[in-house]
């Protein structure tokens, strides 16, 4: 008689169909123990399979249950998750992502099957491949008005290395979420790393730039715009949505309590980027004047539109002379068009807030003071992306240092001069 395998060991047969079945109980992410099948070619194949799945139950490690393919949990991940945890604007970015990167490359992958290496060789690959190619852009273009990958001419326009390590973050986050429910054991993104990548350089306005830009800003409809965003570090979201009624021109005091953002082809007004950036900040004198300038000016612009003032009861502080809401690509023009009258270098928009952070921190503001202003949620951001050290500032410190070691340089501890401390 065969002798019977042991109670939890399992068991291996051959189907009617030829291939092997190996059975064994597990357990489950419910913390029960459940019937499993494993299949292969031959008979050791299945061994292996099978022995694999009891050394992970033994070691406490749960089966996956879900037989949801990649793509189909990271549609419900966005829908029922992302959707309601993020910003219109940052859902937005992963929904796009998703669809042109994630999908395509892993979503026909079986949750339960994802491994580190299929994330980590499906980063490699789409750092490599021209996404207009991969994503049929210059295809989709009028016939007459194709110039690139539709002609056989590769554009070779791929990912920014920000763009890689973002899908690793949203497969991350996903992925940690699937685990939080219980349909997967781990989560396989986080044994992934990239390799250093390339930051952005970034060099703000020097305070002669900066004086440049605004005696510039002088006259213009949006010069308490660019006062706010160098000498307050607001984003451009945050003036653009900044309202009177969040202002004390009398005190000097502004709380930012909303931004402005286009989501989906349609300005939204949402929430503050995180907690930490709803905030209360003091309004230097120069920009209280500016305030006051642009409120004089908004009460002319209801009076000439009459009728067909559309502003109504909105309390925006920056409107267009029609009182609807600015554009923010508009604005970026503007600013644009405003560094070539100052005849000073083209930065962002949001180089003015690294122009703030950094003007503080040259002139001694410590970095808690700068943090707030800022609306940081990290000290760490503040120390590392917004205060840039500018190489004036390097050499006046040598230039201190030199000086410190210069002092009683002519003499030794012995008071001997010029003799060599060795020979």
């Amino acid at each position: 008689m065969a002798k019977r395998n042991a109670n939890g060991e399992g068991s291996i047969y051959r189907r009617k169909d030829g291939r092997w079945e190996g059975i064994a109980y597990v357990l489950v992410a419910d913390g029960t123990y459940k019937r499993r099948s494993v299949y292969g070619k031959t008979r050791e194949s299945v061994h292996d399979k099978l022995t694999r799945l009891k050394a992970e139950s033994q070691s406490g490690v749960p089966l996956a249950t879900s037989n949801l393919s990649v793509g189909e949990y990271l549609a419900y991940w966005l829908a029922h998750v992302a959707r309601i945890k993020v910003r219109p604007s940052t859902y937005a970015t992963y929904e796009s992502l998703v669809r042109n990167y994630i999908a395509p490359g892993l979503g026909k992958k079986k949750l339960t099957r994802l491994t580190a290496r299929d994330v980590r060789s499906f980063l490699v690959t789409t750092s490599k491949k021209c996404q207009c190619c991969a994503q049929g852009k210059d295809q989709a273009r009028p016939e007459k008005k194709r110039r690139c990958c539709a002609l056989g001419k590769c554009c070779k326009q791929f990912p920014s290395d920000r763009t890689v390590r973002f899908l690793l973050v949203i497969l991350r986050a996903a992925l940690q979420h699937a685990v939080r429910e219980d349909e997967l054991p781990r989560n396989v993104a986080r044994n992934v790393e990239l390799s250093t990548g390339t930051k952005r350089e970034i060099e703000p306005l020097t305070a002669k730039e900066g004086r440049q830009l605004l005696a510039a800003a002088r006259g213009n409809r949006l010069w308490a715009a660019y006062e706010l965003a160098v000498r307050v570090g607001l984003r451009r979201g945050e003036v653009l949505g900044l309202r009177w009624r969040d202002i004390d021109l009398h005190d000097g005091v502004l709380t930012v309590r909303q931004t402005i953002q286009r989501v989906g082809g349609e300005l939204l007004i949402a929430a503050p980027k995180t907690q930490r950036s709803a905030r209360r900040v003091a309004v230097p004198d120069e920009c209280v004047a500016a305030l006051r300038a642009r409120r004089a000016e908004q009460q002319g612009d209801r009076l000439a539109a009459g009728d067909k003032w559309k502003g109504g009861a909105s309390d925006l502080v920056f409107m267009t002379k029609n009182g609807t809401p600015i554009e923010p690509r508009n604005l970026n023009r503007s600013f644009t068009a405003l560094c070539d009258r100052a005849n000073i270098r083209r930065v962002r928009f949001h180089d003015l807030r690294h122009t703030c952070a950094s003007l503080l921190h040259e002139q001694g503001a410590d970095a808690r003071m700068i943090m707030e202003v800022l609306g940081h949620s990290s000290i760490r951001v503040t120390m590392d992306v917004y205060t840039f050290v500018r190489l004036d500032s390097q050499r006046s410190a040598f230039d201190r240092v030199a000086d410190a070691l210069r002092d009683g340089s002519d003499e030794d501890d012995d008071g001997l001069s010029g003799v060599p401390a060795r020979v």
